[in-house]
Order: structure tokens, then C-alpha cells, then sequence
């Protein structure tokens, strides 16, 4: 069950931080022991890996789905691989008919099926022979960085510009999936994604000062905002950091009289449904306003009820990424 990360996550000095930092580091040995024991699988096609290091949402979904574009733009196949999180499937392709619902595929791959065939498989060998399978020209991981099953050709690790590292301590004690130097020593390139004011790319800097650092950000359906602006709205949200995207709303002048915070990937009941639209109308709210990774999670009968905001990622530094991809552009 997804759970909401804990505020001592971002506090340099903590109670909870100190407690739990050895557990922190058997999280970091053990880790690092999977990939010591790994023998990866080498696909017959390049595998770009849109990862990160720090748990929770930091924008992988949006730019997989550009590096995907890419790709499709320059005459390839590019065909998505990810775990289906949140989802009960062990393993499926999913193609943008509605075969699946985000129940069965978990949120992201309902994302990206939108734009190109995605292979849900948690054990990412086998879900890499079923993508080359597919015909795949490009493999393009939706996270996985962590996962030492199959041998990555380029690995992007990927920073929220505000949160950073958070605390800097490997989960429990913080929000760190495996220890700073350990995950960019396997990373070919970083990625910052919004304005990096937690100076995360100077951090990075002074561990790796020759690992390249691109930078992106996340923008929003402009037409929608604009047609919302001035207009009372209760907005709800169950990804990474909710109070971003409420954040957003309120700074395209959108009257966010009420919102709702969920666990990340919270699928959504018909009772959810319920209370967020009892607590719309209670605040006199005139639409119920969601992300779209929350809106495939809603029940189907809802969905009329909801105006999503869809998000899209773009390229600060277009010819450094565009650089770092076209040598995978070439066929063998």
C-alpha cells in the first residue's frame, strides 16, 4: 500500500533521520549486493533507462514519454518497459485500446501506452525479450533504475530541483532508494527537472564533476488553465508531491478553495469519489480537478465528473539530451 513520505524526509537533522539510518544502510547493502550477484540480460536493442534515486514522483513518466517522441519523430519504434506499479498484472503488453484498466497495469503504463506499446513485466529480462519481440527499435525503462536484471546502454537519473535528495539518507532514515555516490557512479547522465533551487546540480557536481546535467521542466495543458482561471476549483491529487500540482493551479490563478491529498498511485474508490465530490460542492467549488496520472485511476463512471490537467516535458537543454540520444538513432 502506497504511504505518504514522511516530513522528517526533508529535514537535514531529525530524530527519526538518526534512529533509522543503520537501517538505512543495510537498505544500501543490500542493494548494492543485487548487483553484485546480477548477471543482466543484454538486449538485442539499445535500453534507455528514465530512473531515479530518490523515492517518490519526480516527473520519469512525462519524460519518458518525450524520449520516446524522440524517437518515434526520427523513424524508430520505441517501445516502453516498466514494472506496472500499483497495478495486479505480473506481465502484459499494453497498447492505448482500453483492453486494461490502471487497476491491472498500475497508472504510468495507461500513460504511456498513449504513445507508443508498453511491456509490464517485473522481471525486466523477460519483459525485454517480450519487447524485442514486439519489434522494438528502442527499449525506454519507466524507472528500473535500481533493478540490475538487464544491461542498461544509457541510464538518465532524474532530480526534482526542489526536493534534491531530501534529507540525503537512504530510505527508512530518508528518501534515498540506495546511497547518492553509489546510484550516480551507474549513471551515464542527470537530468534536473523545474528550477533547481535545493542546488542539487552543484551537489552532484562535487561527487561526479565530469557526469553531464540536463535540464527540463514540466509544463500543462495551457488551454485548460487559461479556461479555468478565476474559476473556484477543488483539486485532488495522489502522486509524488500533491502540493506541487495545487501549487500550480493557484499560480496560473485558479481558486483552489479545496484540495485533497492521496498516498502516491492511491487507487480511488467509488466512496473516494463520493466525499471529493461531496467536498467540491461543500466549498462551492465549480469543477473537481485532477493530475493525469490520478484521472486513469478514477472509477470509469466518474471520469465525465473530473476535468484532468495533462503534463507534458520540456527540453531547457534540447541539443545536450538530443546530443546524448542520436547514437541510438543508428540500426545495426
Amino acid at each position: 500500500m502506497p504511504v505518504k513520505a514522511p516530513a522528517f524526509w526533508q529535514k537535514d537533522k531529525s530524530v527519526w533521520g538518526k534512529l533509522l539510518s543503520p537501517f538505512g544502510f543495510l537498505f544500501s547493502v543490500i542493494g548494492a549486493g543485487r548487483f553484485r550477484r546480477a548477471k543482466p540480460y543484454r538486449s538485442k536493442v539499445p535500453v534507455i533507462c528514465i530512473g531515479n534515486l530518490v523515492m517518490g514522483g519526480v516527473g520519469k513518466t512525462p519524460l519518458a514519454v518525450s524520449v520516446a517522441e524522440f524517437f518515434k519523430m526520427n523513424g524508430l519504434r520505441p517501445v516502453f518497459l516498466t514494472r506496472g506499479y500499483g497495478g495486479g498484472l505480473k506481465s502484459a503488453v499494453i497498447n492505448a485500446d482500453g483492453v486494461y484498466t490502471a487497476n491491472e497495469t498500475g497508472d504510468e503504463a495507461q500513460i504511456l501506452a498513449r504513445i507508443a506499446p508498453v511491456v509490464v513485466s517485473a522481471d525486466r529480462k523477460k519483459g525485454a525479450i517480450a519487447a524485442e519481440k514486439t519489434g522494438a527499435d528502442v527499449i525506454i525503462m519507466d524507472d528500473g533504475f535500481q533493478n540490475p536484471q538487464l544491461e542498461k546502454d544509457l541510464s538518465f537519473a532524474v532530480f526534482d530541483g526542489r526536493y534534491g535528495f531530501g534529507n540525503g539518507k537512504v530510505f527508512p532514515a530518508g528518501p534515498l532508494r540506495e546511497k547518492i555516490e553509489q546510484g550516480l557512479e551507474r549513471a551515464d547522465a542527470c537530468i534536473i527537472v523545474g528550477a533547481d533551487t535545493s542546488g542539487v546540480r552543484d551537489k552532484i557536481a562535487g561527487l561526479f564533476p565530469d557526469l553531464p546535467c540536463f535540464y527540463v521542466h514540466i509544463e500543462q495543458d495551457k488551454r485548460v488553465l487559461n479556461a479555468l482561471a478565476g474559476q473556484k476549483v477543488f483539486a485532488f491529487a495522489g502522486i509524488g508531491y500533491p502540493a506541487k500540482f495545487f501549487g500550480m493551479l493557484s499560480d496560473n490563478g485558479i481558486d483552489v478553495v479545496g484540495s485533497k491529498a492521496f498516498s502516491d498511485h492511491h487507487p480511488y474508490s467509488e466512496n473516494d469519489m463520493e466525499a471529493l465530490l461531496k467536498a467540491a460542492r461543500g466549498k462551492g467549488a465549480d469543477h473537481l480537478i485532477t493530475t493525469a496520472k490520478d484521472g486513469v485511476r478514477v472509477p470509469e463512471k466518474y471520469r465525465e465528473e473530473i476535468t484532468v490537467i495533462e503534463a507534458y516535458t520540456v527540453w531547457d537543454t534540447p541539443d545536450e539530451i538530443s546530443d546524448t540520444l542520436v547514437p541510438f538513432l543508428r540500426r545495426e
